[in-house]
């Protein structure tokens, strides 16, 4: 491998790593909790959590709601019976004749 080849590949190399502890120490940086929003992240979870029990009150109010419903009366269906005989109209096969009748 030739020189200018190697030293090309070195500086790119170099460079590649100097970008990425650039990248890193941003990265670091911003996930540092600022001390100053202390107050402010203390106002903001007082709020949710006061919408947490609103929440709370209006889902156990649904809940009471639907178990009155549940009180209702049931209603049960019932299959009707099967029919005792079938009536056949037509020719069943045996002729002329009737049944039961005497003539």
């Amino acid at each position: 491998m030739a020189r200018g080849h190697l030293f090309l590949i070195v500086v790119l190399l170099g460079a590649a790593a100097v970008a990425g502890l650039l990248a890193v120490s941003r990265t670091s940086a911003q996930s540092r909790p600022v001390s100053g929003t202390d107050a402010a992240i203390s106002v903001r979870m007082k709020k949710l959590d006061k919408l947490e029990a609103s929440l709370q009150r209006q889902i156990a109010a649904r809940r009471k709601a639907s178990a009155a419903a549940r009180t209702a009366p049931t209603i049960v269906y019932e299959r009707a019976t099967a029919p005792v005989s079938a009536s056949h109209s037509g020719d069943d096969g045996h002729g002329d004749h009737s049944e039961g009748r005497d003539d």
